[in-house]
């Protein structure tokens, strides 16, 4: 082989190295999440025979997170019948906003309503603010911590009705177990500062598993439990719900 065939061959064989090599340039970094998302979710179960019955759920979650902002919009209905008479209605609803400070720090203000009259509740409302911490940032694990103050009015379906000063204490976890999977709960503890004995803890756990890029089943279990439940009334209220999802 000449000197110049030899040379050629030599410059080929380092070019086609050279295009073998994984581009040293960085990989663009992911986008911004979107500014709204959301998701909407419905469950139906009916029994007919010697006892008709039937229930019906539905739930909506709109989030608008224009940063350093998260505005978050949910509410929920429930409703239950036996032999055609309504056993069960609850409707409920929140909006708040969150503004980040720090990575972990931020501070919050909402409002929400409840009104559950088979548990004595005609309307409760509560309006709060205080601040959060992030304690776990994921990506598997999230933790967040928030405690705030704020006002409480309940009307009572029996007896007077009741106004006074909260305080309240909440913690929210996300587990995401696997790219398709993950389970959630957040639980709060809300007082009246005028009475001790008054206060209620609520707690919601649910499990997600994704059917496809927009449909997802979930199966939840919601806890209401009032120290000084309305008069006649039961201290608690639980609730199970198998739900289809979908997100947006």
């Amino acid at each position: 082989m000449s000197l110049v065939r030899r040379s050629s061959f030599l410059w080929l064989l380092a070019g086609g190295a050279a295009l073998a090599q994984p581009c040293p340039c960085p990989i663009p970094p992911a986008g911004p999440p979107p500014l709204w998302s959301g998701n909407a979710e419905i469950s139906y179960l009916s029994t007919s025979g010697n006892t008709s019955t039937s229930s019906f759920g539905g739930a909506l979650e709109v989030d608008y997170k224009p940063a350093p902002w998260t505005v978050i919009f949910k509410a929920n209905y429930l409703r239950a019948e036996t032999d055609n008479v309504t056993t069960a209605e609850q409707f409920g609803g929140s909006l708040k906003g969150i503004r980040d400070l720090t990575a972990r720090l931020d501070v919050f203000v909402g409002a929400a309503y409840l009104r559950n009259r088979f548990s004595g509740i005609d309307g409760l409302f509560i309006g709060d603010g205080g601040v959060g911490y992030k304690i776990l940032t994921g990506p598997a694990h999230k933790l967040r911590g928030e405690i705030g103050v704020g006002y409480t009015h309940k009307d009572q379906v029996v007896g007077e009705d009741r106004g006074y000063a909260s305080g309240r204490a909440g913690l929210g976890y996300a587990w995401e177990f696997s790219k398709t999977a993950a389970f959630t709960n957040d639980a709060a503890f809300t007082m009246d500062f005028s009475d001790s004995d008054n206060w209620y803890f609520a707690d919601k756990a649910a499990i997600t598993a994704a059917l496809t890029s927009t449909f997802s089943l979930k199966a939840s279990w919601a806890l209401l439990y009032s120290n000084q439940p309305v008069p006649g009334f039961k201290n608690t209220d639980t609730t199970t719900a198998f739900a289809l999802v979908a997100k947006f």
